[in-house]
């Protein structure tokens, strides 16, 4: 009762900010009548910036160095909150003049190593006596973005259904090769009745996505790259049958939305940042000396991987239509 106004200092990477949202959804739940703002960065601001549970949503400017730190804790104690919510970890709230600042810099030290970061963030927040509400991520679409995504998609004349392929990766070593996802690409056009899109952010993503779309030559092979808003991909995401990602931020939207996934994963990251809540096969790279890791991830593994996982919603489709 006490808590009138929370803000939150939210991350800096699309796929972390989406793995709080849970959690985050969890607090917005026990503390309904709370201000709520959220500090996050440019891009995984776009996330939450649409979505009507937050009250305000602004872009977290930090800078390095000690004049850079003294700025962030000026502008931190400048929004009047109660409580303070840092999902960096970071020592924020020893400076921020909050009443309530949980800190949660030792979570490191008390969870175990291979717990998923939802769940560590879900934890945090029961420490502070917040209700278990849901599990699930959360990802608000504006209707406009599924608008958007009902056009881009319904410019194909047929009624396949869409298998998205997102060869982007937020680290070099997490990059499957483009030419196996041309070479996935190819396999499925060439075997299943689907319409394959290419999805990218930065400049050398939609780079590889033209370069995808162009070896594959195919009218039903869509380049859906672009520096569009988050929610645009997320609509893409959700009216698509399956998500064939490395480990990155657009895997998680497709968690967050429902979408089934096919996830490429270096081994130490999959039990930490795997898909969570959703249908999906992971496939895992092998350490080989002389070998690029995601190499060893094969063309013949992933595409076996997405047909049986084709298959199984078909069947889970024939099935809902036999019980109605």
């Amino acid at each position: 009762k006490k808590i009138k106004r929370v803000l939150v200092i939210g991350l800096s990477c699309v796929g972390d900010t989406v793995l709080s949202t849970a959690a985050l959804w969890n607090i917005r739940c026990y503390l309904l009548r709370a201000h709520f703002t959220i500090l996050a960065g440019a891009r995984a601001m776009q996330v939450l910036e649409h979505d009507p549970l937050w009250d305000r949503v602004e872009e977290y400017r930090r800078k390095k160095g000690p004049r850079g730190r003294l700025a962030s804790v000026k502008m931190v104690r400048s929004y009047p909150h109660d409580l303070l919510i840092d999902l960096r970890s970071s020592a924020m709230p020893l400076f921020s003049g909050a009443r309530y600042r949980p800190f949660w810099g030792l979570r490191e030290l008390l969870l175990p190593k291979k717990m998923h970061e939802a769940e560590r963030n879900i934890w945090c927040m029961t420490t502070l006596g917040v209700p278990v509400f849901s599990r699930r991520l959360r990802f608000f679409l504006p209707q406009g973005a599924r608008e958007e995504a009902c056009r881009v998609l319904g410019a194909i004349e047929n009624d396949l259904p869409w298998v998205l392929l997102n060869p982007g990766a937020g680290g070099r070593d997490k990059v499957w090769p483009s030419d196996n996802f041309a070479e996935l690409g190819r396999r499925l056009l060439g075997t299943l009745d689907v319409n394959v899109g290419i999805t990218g952010y930065s400049p050398v993503e939609r780079e590889t996505a033209a370069g995808i779309c162009g070896a594959l030559g195919s009218k039903r092979c869509v380049d859906l790259s672009g520096a569009h808003h988050i929610t645009r991909l997320g609509a893409l995401v959700e009216r698509s049958l399956l998500f064939v990602s490395s480990d990155t931020g657009p895997l998680h939207v497709a968690s967050a939305v429902g979408t089934p996934v096919v996830g490429l994963y270096l081994p130490r990251n999959l039990a930490r940042f795997g898909p969570w809540g959703n249908r999906h096969k992971c496939l895992v790279a092998e350490i080989n000396d002389g070998v690029e890791p995601m190499r060893t991830i094969g063309v013949e593994g992933v595409f076996r991987a997405c047909k049986e996982m084709l298959s199984s919603l078909t069947l889970q489709k024939k099935g809902d239509s036999l019980s109605m």
